[in-house]
């Protein structure tokens, strides 16, 4: 979501009580994980586990009291042999390192006492539930009533569906841009469902294991971040933080048809692997207007040789001269360093020099001047730490001045300064997943001081509109942050958010123009645009003949 809404700091004392109803004891090991992150929490706990009798459908399953239906969770025997074939050979293939999807003993989450049947906690506990979760092929109507905030379970698509076997599936075979997941919530019967924590991850489009991979590694973060958010807010947080559900739309089987394109896909690029270099250069044009667009008319292009890629350009005009510092990234090298060039009005370009590089990568070179000094926040989420360089030779020579937070792997940290306040946005993945989705916000009181992260984090969860893509800027007394569009290709252009709040207690933005290349241009994307005076860069990503 674009906006959300100020997380109280008052709580109530009582942890959240959530039982757990599944199919059966096996499930899922991201499921079984987000629960275990419940478990551990000081804000709720899991009071039961019931283990309910599959009904033993393999097709569709009835979802609302509309008669609305849904695919049933769990219901891989109604895929073809085809497809079950491929779908083992590409988890093989393409899988993510963490077997997301192998099964784990749900009961273990909770002590021996704290398994029961449904009827014994009907019986005894639930009066006391705050939340039914459910899993798998269980029917959501028969918890109606057990939990005063409704029965939980996982959604995916833009659908909605509950299907958890079928997440990802039809976007990947379709090459959907983006696929979709959250929380639905059903209330009881003559209401509407309710969805929670609403975010949207890049289709993977040549691999459904690995495009289900990174959903689920970042879907395990949801039931915990929305049992935070209740506890915090207590009944308001329906209202603020949920959305009206749509209609559960039934999905189709994937069959051998769905195989057989997944393989031509496959093999088509791989061909194009073999045949073209793809790489990033950079662009550079002095005007006193803004000049991005969907074109680089008036640009002066930077091609890097064909060995390496040049990326995330940050400049900085002094004493009279024009400088973009950027990401250098050697192909055989497998990691980055920052150069830096001296560019002039009529596109001449020095050669590039190398002037910071550790022994792991560094890109987004941010450039910030704070009491006089000037300094730098490359990224450096391969070191788990974002760190700042006081430049003590300009502009050659760099040292490590502060490491401003240890112990995150936070992307393309950029810092903007509001009302005597330093701001910090950044992108945090969960374990496993990309880094493109989610858009965490920290601030401080001094550029070296204590950052602290915001009360809502992530303020966004999009990724269409979340990686930072520049310094922020104002036009018009208006403060605008562009954003990276990572689908359906990491890189596909920038989007333009207006800032509509910023502050501890919330943080709010409205997209109001994208810059994506057009087709003629040749051009596959951009992710990067800033100025300085009047220097415009941007990156931009082209493909050409290996040979």
């Amino acid at each position: 979501m674009a906006s959300l809404a100020p997380v109280p700091a008052t709580a109530p004392v009582r942890k959240l009580r959530v039982g757990v109803f599944a199919d059966g004891a096996r499930q899922p090991r991201w499921i079984v994980e987000a629960l275990a992150k419940v478990a551990s929490s000081d804000y709720a706990e899991i009071v039961a586990i019931c283990l309910v009798p599959s009904r033993g459908q393999t097709g569709v399953r009835a979802g609302t009291d509309q008669g609305q239906t849904g695919v049933v969770a769990g219901s891989e025997r109604g895929q073809t042999p085809v497809w079950r074939l491929y779908s083992a050979i590409d988890r093989k293939a393409f899988g993510a390192k963490a077997d997301w999807e192998g099964k784990c003993d749900i009961e273990t989450l909770v002590p021996k006492a704290r398994r029961m049947a449904c009827e014994e906690l009907a019986r005894g506990e639930a009066a006391a539930l705050d939340v039914a979760f459910a899993i798998g092929d269980v029917d959501d109507a028969s918890l109606d009533g057990l939990a005063r905030h409704g029965t939980w379970r996982y959604c995916f698509g833009e659908g909605q569906g509950t299907c958890e076997a079928m997440a990802g599936v039809r976007e990947v075979i379709d090459s959907a841009p983006v696929t979709a997941s959250g929380l639905r919530i059903r209330l009881g019967a003559g209401r509407q469902d309710r969805v929670a924590q609403q975010s949207w991850a890049r289709t993977l489009s040549i691999s459904a294991a690995k495009s289900r991979g990174n959903v689920f590694a970042k879907s395990s973060e949801f039931v915990a971040r929305a049992l935070r958010e209740l506890h915090a807010m207590g009944p308001e947080w329906m209202e603020a933080r949920t959305v009206a559900a749509k209609d559960i739309a039934q999905e189709s089987t994937p069959g051998a048809g769905d195989a057989a394109r997944m393989v031509a896909r496959i093999a088509e690029r791989a061909a194009s692997k073999l045949v073209n270099v793809e790489q990033w250069s950079l662009a550079f044009r002095f005007t006193q207007i803004e000049p991005w667009s969907a074109s680089l008319d008036g640009f002066f292009r930077l091609e890097p040789p064909k060995d390496r890629f040049w990326a995330d350009p940050f400049p900085i005009q002094r004493g009279g001269k024009s400088y973009i510092f950027f990401e250098e990234l050697p192909f055989a090298a497998g990691k980055a360093h920052i150069s830096v060039v001296e560019v002039d009005r009529e596109g001449n370009a020095s050669k590039p020099v190398r002037v910071l590089e550790r022994d792991y990568h560094l890109s987004y070179p941010f450039l910030v001047e704070d009491q006089g000094e000037l300094y730098m926040i490359p990224e450096t989420a391969h070191n788990d730490t974002v760190e700042i360089y006081r430049c003590v030779d300009f502009p050659y020579k760099w040292k490590r001045e502060h490491v401003l937070m240890e112990g995150i792997r936070a992307a393309d940290a950029t810092l903007h300064r509001a009302d005597g306040r330093w701001w910090m946005f950044a992108n945090v993945a969960a374990h496993g997943a990309e880094m493109h989705d989610e858009l965490h916000l920290f601030s401080a009181a001094e550029l070296l001081g204590d950052w602290n992260p915001h009360r809502s984090n992530p303020v966004k969860s999009d990724v269409r509109a979340s990686r930072p893509a520049g310094k922020l800027f104002t036009v018009g007394g208006r403060l605008y942050r562009p954003a990276q569009i990572c689908a359906p290709l990491y890189g596909s252009g920038v989007a333009i958010n207006r800032v509509t709040s910023l502050s501890h207690e919330a943080f709010s933005e409205e997209e109001e123009r994208r810059i994506v290349p057009a087709k003629e241009s040749g051009l596959l994307g951009l992710h990067t645009i800033n100025r300085a005076g009047d220097l415009s860069v941007v990156d931009v990503f082209s493909r050409s003949r290996r040979f």
